[in-house]
C-alpha cells in the first residue's frame, strides 16, 4: 500500500511545497492581530520545514525499496536454486518501478520548487545587476558617481578597472541573497535534493545574468573584470554543494548547463585576439566542453568594443558549420 501511493504522494507533496513558497516569497508584514514579523517568518519556516520532510521522505522511500529489492533478491539466491527463483525474482524485481516513481516524484517537486522560486531569484538578479545591466557607481571612463553599490558593468578603463578591485561588486551581493534565499531549504532539505535545487536555482540565475551581459559594452579590461566574477560564481556554488562529485567544473558543467555557458561566455571574451577564436572553440570541441552556437560567440564577441563588428562575423562565417 505504500508503494501504490507514489504519484498521490507526488501531487499532494509539490501542493505543499508550492503553498510553502508562494508565502516565503512573500514580504513579511504585521498582521491585524499584532502578529510580530519574527513569528510570521518562524510560521513560514515551518511550513518550509513541513515541505521539505515531505520530500525527504520521498527520497527515503526511494532508498528503502532499493535496498529492499537488493536484499530480498540476495536472500533469494542464497535460500533456493537459481531454477526455483524466477517467478519470485520477477516479483521482486517490480520493486524498480516504485524506486523510480519515487525518485521522480521527488525531483518533480524540487522542479516546482524551483519555479515557485524564479520571481524571487529574477528580482535578486535585477536587484544586483541592474534591469538594463547599467551601473549605479559609474565607472566608465573612470568617473564615477555618489552612489555606492557597483551594477554589473564591463565597459572599465584603467581606473574603473582599480575601482572594482576595491569596491564590493554586484556579484558579491548576488551570491550573498541567493545564500539566503537558499539557507533555509539546504537546511531541511536531503543532501541529494539540496544539490538537485541549488542547481535549478544556479541555472535560472545564470540565464539571467547571460541576457544582462549580453546587454554590456565589454573592454579588455571588462573581459578580465567578467572571468573573475565567473569564477567568484563557480566557487560559491562548489562551496555549497554536499556532493563531491561537483569538486571538478567539468562536473558541475555537466550538471548545470546554464553555468557551463556562463563560464564558456566568460572564455571567449578573454581572447586576446580574434585570430585565437578558432582555436579555442575547436579544443573546446574536441573535449566536449562546448555549448556556444556560433551565432552566440558571434553576438559575444560583438560585445568586445576593441574587436570590429565586421572581422568577427568575417572569422566565423565557416561554410557548411550547423549553427
Amino acid at each position: 500500500l505504500i508503494f501504490s501511493n507514489a504519484s498521490t504522494a507526488k501531487t499532494a507533496i509539490t501542493n505543499i511545497m508550492s503553498t510553502a513558497h508562494q508565502n516565503f516569497n512573500k514580504q513579511v508584514k504585521k498582521t491585524s492581530s499584532n502578529q510580530t514579523s519574527a513569528q510570521q517568518k518562524e510560521k513560514i519556516q515551518r511550513g518550509i520545514a513541513r515541505a521539505c520532510a515531505s520530500v525527504n521522505d520521498l527520497e527515503v522511500a526511494a532508498e528503502y525499496s532499493k535496498r529492499l529489492e537488493t536484499k530480498l533478491l540476495q536472500e533469494v539466491d542464497e535460500t533456493y536454486s537459481r531454477k526455483e527463483t524466477d517467478q519470485i525474482r520477477l516479483c521482486i524485481k517490480s520493486l524498480s518501478p516504485v524506486t523510480n516513481s519515487y525518485s521522480s516524484a521527488s525531483l518533480r517537486a524540487i522542479d516546482q520548487l524551483v519555479s515557485t522560486l524564479l520571481p524571487r531569484i529574477r528580482s535578486i538578479i535585477n536587484d544586483a545587476v541592474g534591469q538594463e545591466s547599467t551601473t549605479g557607481f559609474s565607472l566608465a571612463g573612470g568617473s564615477s558617481s555618489a552612489v555606492n553599490s557597483i551594477k554589473m558593468n564591463y565597459d572599465l578603463d584603467d581606473h574603473a578597472y582599480e575601482m572594482t578591485q576595491i569596491s564590493e561588486g554586484y556579484i558579491n551581493r548576488l551570491c550573498s541573497s541567493l545564500d539566503e534565499m537558499f539557507c533555509m531549504f539546504r537546511l531541511y532539505l536531503a543532501p541529494r535534493l539540496s544539490d538537485v535545487l541549488l542547481l535549478g536555482v544556479i541555472g535560472a540565475a545564470c540565464k539571467r545574468m547571460e541576457a544582462s551581459i549580453r546587454r554590456c559594452q565589454i573592454t579588455t579590461l571588462g573581459a578580465l573584470a567578467l572571468d573573475s566574477d565567473v569564477r567568484f560564481f563557480i566557487n560559491f556554488v562548489k562551496e555549497r554543494v554536499d556532493s563531491t562529485k561537483f569538486s571538478s567544473n567539468v562536473a558541475l558543467y555537466k550538471s548545470c548547463n546554464p553555468l557551463a555557458r556562463l563560464g564558456q561566455i566568460a572564455l571567449l571574451m578573454n581572447v586576446d585576439d580574434l585570430e585565437d577564436v578558432l582555436d579555442l572553440i575547436s579544443s573546446c570541441k574536441r573535449k566536449g566542453h562546448w555549448d556556444l552556437k556560433l551565432d552566440d560567440a558571434k553576438s559575444f564577441l560583438n560585445l568586445r568594443k576593441d574587436f570590429e563588428g565586421r572581422k568577427v562575423n568575417e572569422l566565423l562565417h565557416i561554410p557548411g558549420e550547423k549553427e
